[in-house]
């Protein structure tokens, strides 16, 4: 893991400089999509749940944060957020750290790049890498 500034960092000072991002809890989610009514207290754990939405825990806060980059200006979700974590690995990661590093480190197929930074722009290039490194599709790149 490189941190372009510090070279490199601990999994724990990534996840620490990651939470000072200023991601959205469940409520801040259920006031982006501007979900109404009792559900939308749960709008961003049912959306977690079903795999729409990527939630990574913050034990300081004890709740789950949504990274950013999941989310248009307008505040919806991103349609192509389920497509790319159907491709990233979930097993033994129910606090979403380990997708959420590999979504903020940069990467060699995307020019050094972080996916999560591509995705906002370009979330079928980001998919392609993602199927290829970890699915081992070779055809998923240009």
């Amino acid at each position: 893991m490189r941190n372009e500034l510090h070279g490199t960092v601990s999994a724990i000072e990534f996840r620490d400089e990651l939470l000072k991002k200023g991601w959205p809890d469940d409520r801040g989610v259920a006031e982006l999509v501007k979900a109404r009514g009792p559900e939308a207290q749960t709008y961003a754990i049912r959306a977690q749940a079903s795999a729409e939405l990527l939630g990574v825990w913050s034990a300081p806060r004890h709740c789950f944060l949504y990274p950013d980059f999941q989310f248009h200006h307008s505040g919806a979700i991103r349609k192509d957020v389920a497509g790319l974590l159907a491709v990233l690995p979930s097993e033994d990661d129910r606090g979403g750290w380990r997708q959420t590093f590999w979504l903020y480190s940069p990467h060699p197929l995307l020019d050094d790049r972080t996916p999560a930074e591509i995705f906002i722009d370009d979330p079928t290039r980001v998919i392609a890498v993602a199927r290829e490194e970890f699915l081992g599709d070779r055809d998923a790149t240009w």
